[in-house]
């Protein structure tokens, strides 16, 4: 057994070696500390084992997107024009105004066998006038005064066609109008109480279907 001086010599040494080795560590960080030195050692990871390369995975291709036709996205929708509305071209007697010569009288200077003055003015073409030969007058009367401004001479088919003609006011004497085609006859407005057609040269007989009378 050791004595209590032993134990005590011992206990000095455990304490002294364990001063120096403080002293020692604390000397060894002091040099590292001056000379820029890190005082923790970095861990170096040292590899493992080789392994091969994982195979890459294959590359998805996108869903292709659905395109859009542009003359679908960008086609303005066309706007049907409405169509016009139809119009009715008025008639000549609803322009004219009513033929005055309907419900008028007629008389002339002759007439052909199986004609009548009254054909003139009965709003039917299909029956006409026409004098004994080439050359006659027809005219239009009522028992007022009316006002005059256009004339037609409508011709039935089948006569002389009318080469020279003239329009009279039967009291007066005044010509209104001369042509050498009947047809559409316009003159100044005239207050009448009778006016006279005269035939003055035509190609043969000529028939006259209807002598129409308007105020404008």
């Amino acid at each position: 057994m050791l004595n209590a001086s032993s134990r005590g010599s011992r206990w000095t040494l455990a304490i002294a070696a364990a001063g120096s080795a403080v002293l020692l560590t604390a000397t060894v960080l002091f040099l590292r500390h001056e000379m820029g030195a890190d005082p923790v050692t970095p861990a170096v990871s040292l590899p493992g084992p080789w392994e091969p390369p994982s195979a890459v995975p294959a590359t998805i291709a996108p869903a292709p997107s659905k395109r859009v036709s542009t003359a679908q996205t960008s086609a303005t929708p066309t706007t049907k024009t409405p169509p016009a509305p139809t119009t009715t071209r008025p008639t000549q007697a609803a322009t004219l105004g009513p033929n005055l010569s309907i419900g008028a009288q007629s008389d002339g200077t002759s007439k052909a066998e199986g004609t009548s003055f009254g054909n003139v003015r009965d709003g039917d073409r299909t029956t006409f006038w026409s004098p004994e030969g080439e050359t006659g007058e027809i005219s239009i009367k009522r028992d007022t005064p009316f006002t005059v401004a256009r004339v037609i001479i409508r011709e039935a088919a089948g006569g002389g066609t009318i080469q020279s003609w003239r329009l009279r006011d039967h009291d007066t004497g005044t010509v209104l109008a001369t042509g050498t085609t009947a047809r559409n006859i316009t003159f100044a407005p005239a207050t009448i109480r009778k006016i006279d057609f005269d035939i003055l040269a035509a190609t043969g007989t000529p028939r006259v279907a209807e002598f129409e009378t308007y105020g404008s």
